[in-house]
């Protein structure tokens, strides 16, 4: 048997899904069918059962989450479906009533952790943008964090903070490393430094406020929002943080902002927001430094795991520009 890191993608997905249908096994279902469905830093399997359900199971990689941060989001997650009736993807538990497997078979990489989601219906939000859907987009978000102030954790709960650029656990920046010296001449080491330190301090200023962070969802984008019937449905919970509002608004404004409505739709947003509890930017420099840490990151992230990131950085870089330059001078 071939080492799993010798194996093409394609092997590594067949082999894979072996680990899935061993997972499977410990759920009242009887499945018919285990199909690959996508590679993001996790891997899905679309699970389909006798009478026509149809699940997702998810296969976490060690990149990007803890089991205690996929704890967080089972939490979270049962939490919103029995206190609220947001449109939210659902957590399955197994057999026991546990939600999170760890499994583990020979040519398999170590044990991994896996969990069962319920299909959500429609396609991602970001095929189908509309002003409509982006006010709706605001006030979901809005009553998401309305029941997160609300909500007490226990004291096992305990997710990462967004209180630095580089906040994944055991990430760190590589944009200065010798064998990355091509992607980043003198220029781009000098605007990632700059924006790393401007966006630590104003990252470490949200968090010495005297008002607690609470769980925010920290990457909800539109392509982790459905639409269905003109219904939208929030999925994706991976990257749970304790964090504040404007953090997770700051997120979810990050993409389109090359569209020519895009004013439009902050609007739109904005006021969806606002129609259910206060909009939480205190300004446009604010977030305009909360877009460019996450830019930063991202910067990173694509080095990190892209095969060819260069394709992607010159775009990166001119928004990370844009957004420093619309900080002002504050946070210098």
């Amino acid at each position: 048997m071939l080492p799993y890191e010798q194996l093409t993608e394609v092997g590594r997905v067949r082999r894979m899904r072996r680990l899935a249908e061993q997972v499977l096994a410990h759920y009242d279902l009887k499945v018919e069918r285990v199909a690959f469905l996508a590679r993001m830093t996790n891997l899905l399997y679309r699970v389909d059962t006798a009478g026509g359900g149809r699940y997702v199971l998810r296969i976490y990689s060690d990149a990007d989450s803890t089991l205690a941060e996929n704890r967080t989001e089972v939490f979270w997650l049962n939490a919103i479906r029995r206190d609220t009736n947001l449109r939210v993807v659902t957590p399955v538990p197994r057999r026991d009533g546990e939600f999170i497997s760890l499994a583990s078979l020979p040519g398999l990489p170590p044990e991994r952790r896996c969990v069962l989601f319920n299909w959500v219906p429609g396609r991602p939000l970001e095929t189908r943008v509309t002003t409509a859907a982006y006010q709706q987009f605001g006030g979901m978000l809005a009553r998401l964090h309305d029941h997160s102030e609300r909500l007490a954790l226990p004291a096992h709960i305990q997710p990462k903070r967004w209180d630095k650029v580089f906040y994944y656990p055991g990430e760190s920046a590589i944009y200065a490393r010798p064998e990355h010296a091509h992607l980043f001449p003198p220029e781009r080491v000098a605007m990632m430094d700059e924006a790393v330190s401007r966006c630590n301090r104003l990252l470490s200023g949200l968090y010495a406020q005297t008002r607690p962070p609470k769980l925010i969802h920290g990457d909800l984008h539109p392509g982790n929002i459905h639409v269905e019937r003109g219904l939208l449905h929030f999925l994706d919970f991976e990257d749970i943080c304790l964090g504040y509002p404007v953090q997770d608004v700051a997120i979810s404004l990050y993409y389109g902002r090359s569209r020519p409505d895009y004013p439009e739709l902050v609007e739109a947003f904005r006021k969806g927001y606002a129609s259910v509890r206060a909009w939480p930017v205190s300004s446009s420099e604010q977030l305009a430094g909360l877009m460019a840490a996450r830019n930063a990151n991202f910067i990173n992230y694509v080095v990190s795991l892209r095969p060819n990131p260069e394709q992607e950085l010159d775009g990166m870089f001119t928004r990370l520009a844009q957004s420093l330059a619309q900080m002002g001078s504050e946070w210098r």
